[in-house]
């Protein structure tokens, strides 16, 4: 019931209520023609319209700002709604979506499953992963959820359904499951590595003392060019620990030159006749603290990168420079590897470093690389920094601090032959390979040392008691006590005694959690100038 206000005179009135029958009848036409939706109340003083036009606006801003495509469709898979997120998903405009069917946008391959989930959504809740085709032929993997609408008239239903898109989800399933995988080949290579280095250790040393005891030139140059190949195995192993990320950086002042001169034919051979490599390296001898094997690790890192980034062939340049100052008091050595690829978007080249990030299909790459070469240059206390133009080619820069302590790396290399020199010292070797002790009893007799010996170490404990050396020996990866459970040991009655490791593989967290930090690593194989060099600095 309308009230009459106050004043109003009769044909005022007469015209109000006019109006707002007027207003009353377009708003029935509207939803006779259903141009708009209507909600009707009781208040019990009559019935109240209202039009959803604007009543339900905020449920359409909810459905809209959804972060999953939401779609409301006949039984027949007829899309009558989606929001814009579901364009975003299928990389259609919506106008190519509504009034098509749903089924077109499935792969082909998931069709016949999704008309099943279609039909039984009318009846229940139905929830399945599908994927659905973009117009580039991409496939998207999405979770589909799915149910009719309830109805209190009869009438034709509608499914109504949510679409999650789940590349971002598989993507980071797929680097998980690689880092995973990782972990499990780092484990299996750090396993194969001290094994594959005792036998290295038995057949270098071997070598080395036929060196050392024969006059004949013929035997010596045998000898030689077996010992070049045990370093050549050497080195693999080390690459493969490196790779696994079981051994820390090293730190020795080295000539970064020398590290990419003796590694030009593992380029060649990896990267392919494709890639042309240009080397421009400074002339002058400068020396940085660094790891041999784990630079090269990075610049091979970065050359494979490279290859990658020039799928049609191009040229590779590495340019090594010597830049005063730098921020560095002794100056820096500077390293450019340069290709002539497809170069980095600006948000690419700043998310490079980041771990798992990659633009490399799945299983074609981990996204560690980059991680892995910013990690061994900053434990060089270096940086590195990358340059890149999108069609012209990608610079990165390799900058480490140069090192006063060339001087001390020179005279080390000037070792003594044949113990000639050396104070004779009473040395425990503990190792559990019969072989390998064997050889390394030989070696250290030759540097004129006495030698006792035990392969286990509970028995070399007992021994160390009785003999009181000067030096003690010991193996990591042993049965029952292992190399840092013996040393903890050793440490508790015998706190000055110097401790060489000498090891194929070890793990230098566990070894400095045992023995603290500043532990002596002597990695097999080793050379007889390389273990005099070792028991004359007196261990640790």
């Amino acid at each position: 019931m309308i009230e009459r206000a106050p004043g109003l005179s009769d044909a005022e009135f007469i015209e109000q209520l006019s109006q707002r029958l007027r207003e009353a009848d377009d708003t029935l036409e509207a939803i006779r023609t259903g141009a708009v939706d209507a909600l009707f109340i009781d208040n019990g003083e009559g019935v109240s319209v209202y039009t959803l036009e604007s009543a339900d606006r905020p449920y359409r801003t909810l459905v809209e700002q959804m972060q999953e495509g939401a779609v409301s469709m006949s039984p027949d898979g007829t899309v009558l709604y989606g929001n814009d997120r579901l364009g975003e998903i299928l990389q259609r405009p919506l106008e190519h979506v509504l009034g098509h069917g749903f089924r077109e946008v499935v792969l082909a391959a998931d069709q016949a499953r999704f008309e099943l989930f279609l039909r039984d959504s009318a009846s229940e809740a139905m929830r399945g992963e599908f994927r659905l085709q973009t117009p580039a032929g991409l496939a998207i993997p999405v979770y589909l959820s799915f149910r009719a609408l309830d109805q209190e008239a009869p009438g034709t239903p509608i499914v109504c359904g949510v679409v999650t898109d789940l590349t971002e989800q598989r993507a980071m399933e797929a680097r998980l499951s690689q880092a995973q995988k990782m972990e499990a080949v780092g484990q299996l290579t750090g396993g194969l590595a001290h094994d594959f280095n005792n036998l290295l250790q038995g057949i270098k040393g071997s070598l080395d003392l036929i060196l050392h005891r024969s006059d004949s030139p013929r035997v010596g140059k045998w000898a030689e060019a077996g010992l070049k190949a045990a370093d050549r195995g050497a080195k693999l192993t080390a690459q493969l620990l490196a790779f696994s990320r079981s051994q820390k950086l090293e730190l020795k002042p080295l000539v970064v030159n020398e590290v990419i001169g003796e590694m030009t034919d593992l380029l060649v051979r990896t990267l392919g006749s494709g890639i042309r490599i240009r080397l421009d390296l400074e002339p002058a001898q400068h020396f940085v603290l660094s790891d041999p094997t784990q630079l090269e690790l990075a610049i091979l890192n970065l050359g494979i990168n490279a290859r990658d980034a020039m799928r049609a062939g191009g040229e590779l340049s590495i340019s090594t420079a010597f830049l005063p100052g730098k921020g560095f008091e002794t100056g820096a050595m500077q390293v450019c590897i340069a290709d002539t690829g497809c170069g980095m978007s600006e948000d690419v080249r700043l998310n490079a470093f980041n771990p798992f990030f990659t633009t490399k299909d799945i299983g074609a790459g981990t996204g560690l690389g980059l991680a892995q070469v910013q990690s061994i240059v900053e434990q060089s206390h270096g940086t590195v920094a990358i340059s890149s133009v999108v069609g012209v080619g990608t610079q990165v820069y390799l900058t480490l601090p140069c090192t006063e302590l060339r001087h001390a790396a020179v005279e080390a290399a000037v070792i003594r032959r044949d113990g000639a020199g050396t104070v004779g010292k009473k040395i425990l070797l503990i190792d559990d390979d019969h072989e390998v002790r064997r050889v390394i009893i030989d070696m250290l007799e030759v540097l004129g040392h006495e030698v006792h010996e035990s392969d286990n170490g509970a028995d070399g404990l007992v021994q160390l008691e009785v003999l009181n050396p000067d030096v003690l020996l010991l193996d990591f990866a042993m049965p029952n006590l292992n190399g840092a459970e013996v040393a903890s040991a050793v440490r508790l009655t015998h706190r000055h005694l110097p401790i060489i490791f000498v090891s194929g593989f070890s793990d230098s967290e566990q070894l400095e959690a045992a023995v603290g930090p500043g532990v002596t690593v002597l990695r097999k194989p080793f050379t007889i100038e390389e273990l005099g060099d070792m028991i004359e600095a007196g261990g640790r």
